[in-house]
Formats: C-alpha cells, structure tokens, sequence
C-alpha cells in the first residue's frame, strides 16, 4: 500500500503545480458598486428569461432581484406547467412578464422548452438565463454585461454561490463547485486555443444573435446538461466564451438532508460521462487513488506502526485539502471543512455509480415530476 501512497501524494504535488490551477478560485467576477455602473451598462440592453416549474418558494425573490438590476429592459418568467402559485407570484411582480408555458412537444425537456418560447417574444440585444432559484445581488449584471462588452465575447456564465448552511450543504456543496472544475478547468474553458467548453446554467449572459446563431434552444432540445451544450456550441463556431464564479449570484435552493444532494448528481453525473462505461471505471480508479488512498494509508500506518506508509498518506491527505481550501473559503466555510474532501468524494463516487446503474437499467433522469429517457 504504500507505493498507492507514494503514487497518490505524486498525484497531489501535480495537481497543484499545474500551471492552470483547476483549484483555485481567481477566475471570478464580483457585482459593480454604483459608482462603477455606466451609462451604458444602465441602457436596458438586456433580457432577463427565467424558466420556472413549481418554483413558488423562490421566484418572488428571484424576480424583484432581477427587475431591480441597472441595465434590464424587461423580466420574462415562464411558467412551465406548475402545479403550485409559481405564475401568480411572478405576475404579482410590477414590471415582470409571465408567460404560461405550453406541454412540450416530444423530444424537448422542459426547462429548454420553455426557453423557447420565452425566446420567441425577446428582441433585445443580450439574454440573461436565470434558475428560478437564483437571487442577483445588486450590480451583477453590469458587471457581466461590462466584461463581455470589454473583451469582446458572446456568453459569459457565472456559478452561482451554492448554500452552505446544513452540514450536508458544508460536505457536499462546495466539493460540488470543486469538481466541476476538475471536469472542466476554468482557465481552459476561457481560453479559445483550449478544446474545453463548459457553463454554468445557473445564470448565462448570451448575446441573442449568437444564441439564435447556434440554433437557439431547438438545437440542442433533449440535453440534460444544456448549458455546457450551449457552451460547446457557440465554441464550436468560433464564438468567446467566460465561465467563472461570483458572490453575487446565489443559489436559494437549499438541501437539507443528504439525499436530496446525491439525487441532484445523480441526475446528469453519468452524461458528464458521456454513458461510457470504460470512462466510469477510469474515473472510479482515479477517484479511489486521488482520495480514498491518501486517509486509508494514514490511519493504517498509525495502526500498524509503519511511518512510512503514514507519512506517505498524510502528505496525500494535505495536499489534496490544500487544493481545496481556495473553494472552501470560497464558499464561506472554515478551513476543517476541506479535510473532509476524501468523504465528499466518495460519496460523489457512489452518486455517480448509481446514475450509471440507473441509467443501464432504464431508470432515466428525473427532475420537477419528469422523467427523461436515455
């Protein structure tokens, strides 16, 4: 076991000379402070689309941060066939424009149908595709509209700031941001040269041409993980994109309980994997060596008196925490919280095991009462 934990601490030492720093949390953008709003990012340039299904805990709060942004022209809701008040409490809203959605037709999911049709009754030049769950904190849109105006790109997306209030939210959640960006390194995904392309769904700013470019949201109607789609899309034929986290998009969708967090990966952590099974098995190995040797070959050296083994394991063990501290500070939490990583870790693993298992045996994805085949 020892030379897994000699392989392992080798591993950690690599991750975090990396020149790209897939851990770090530099590429950021923060809200304006009104001194800092210019004419021009207050002109109303841009559209707010926000799909909502059964959203009537949050969309109030969703919508009167959105309409209370400088630079937004109007606030559209779509109302995706709710079953509770979501339509009534966006109307009730001065100045935001709801849209009762119709059934999709087949072949859509529903959130990207409702895209569509919010799409149809938009003409101005930038979208802003929001979660229903999503509150903006004051100047965050001219922030984005400001960076992709200044460097010239065609989406910038934002993760939103994920709750981390329950201790599953503490262990799971900024773990969560974490590995996204081990899949999909921020550095590279900004970069034209690189062949990355990813976003975060969560809240999208998009010029409209370019989204009608790539074929809106009909192009890409079934996928389970859009944003990255879309992403990939507009990469694909020669568009700029950012990606990048803020304090000033948050998450108000709150996981109490473990399950309901594993469900979430559950959801789409198989077609992150493209249903390969040989890529599931390479990323268990990986995963296994990363994070679950480094504790392992700890406590088995203390127990068994070989300091060597111990030593090994532990240098693993804080080198993999220290690759983690960047996401938890991020996220608000002390630095304890990243020790835990090896646990968070493993819990993701057997998520992901068993979105494979249920998507082998025809289980599908499932979200908001749906279920979505294969």
């Amino acid at each position: 076991m020892t030379g897994l934990a000699l392989v392992a601490a080798a591993l950690w030492l690599i991750v975090l000379l990396l020149p790209w720093r897939p851990w770090s949390t530099r590429e950021r953008i923060e809200p304006l402070a009104p001194s800092g709003i210019r004419p021009a990012e207050a002109s109303g340039a841009v559209t707010v689309l926000i799909p909502a299904r059964n959203e009537a805990a949050t969309i109030r709060d969703t919508v009167v941060s959105a309409i209370e942004q400088s630079g937004i022209e109007r606030v559209v809701v779509v109302d995706d066939q709710s079953e509770d008040d979501t339509a009534e409490i966006a109307a009730s809203v001065p100045g935001v424009d709801v849209i009762r959605g119709r059934p999709a037709p087949a072949g859509w999911s529903g959130k990207l149908w409702a895209q569509q049709q919010g799409l149809e009754k938009i003409d101005s030049p930038l979208v802003l595709l929001i979660d229903a769950d999503i509150r903006l904190t004051a100047g965050i849109v001219p922030a984005l509209s400001e960076k992709l105006e200044r460097e010239r790109l065609d989406q910038v997306s934002v993760m939103a700031r994920l709750p981390a209030s329950s201790w599953p939210e503490k262990l799971m959640l900024p773990a969560f941001v974490y590995f996204f960006k081990q899949l999909y390194p921020f550095a590279w995904v900004n970069r034209a040269d690189r062949p990355f392309a990813a976003a975060a769904g969560g809240c999208v700013l998009v010029r409209r041409q370019m989204l009608q470019r790539v074929g809106a949201f009909e192009a890409w109607k079934d996928a389970l993980i859009d944003d990255c789609e879309l992403a990939a899309r507009i990469r694909a034929v020669g568009g700029q994109i950012w990606l990048g986290l803020s304090h000033g998009v948050e998450s108000m969708r709150r996981h109490p309980d473990l399950a309901s967090i594993l469900e979430t990966v559950r959801r789409t952590a198989y077609t992150q994997l493209r249903h390969s099974p040989l890529l599931l098995l390479s990323v268990a190995a990986v995963m296994l060596l990363a994070f679950a040797v480094p504790p392992a070959a700890t406590f088995s050296g203390l127990m068994r008196f070989e300091p060597v083994l111990a030593i090994s394991g532990l240098a693993g063990w804080l080198m993999m925490a220290a690759s983690f501290v960047p996401q938890v500070r991020f996220a608000g939490l002390g630095i304890r919280w990243s020790m835990a990583l090896p646990l968070s870790a493993m819990l993701f693993l057997v998520a992901t095991l068993d979105s494979a298992i249920r998507h082998h045996f025809g289980a599908g994805a499932g979200w908001k009462g749906r279920r979505y085949g294969q």
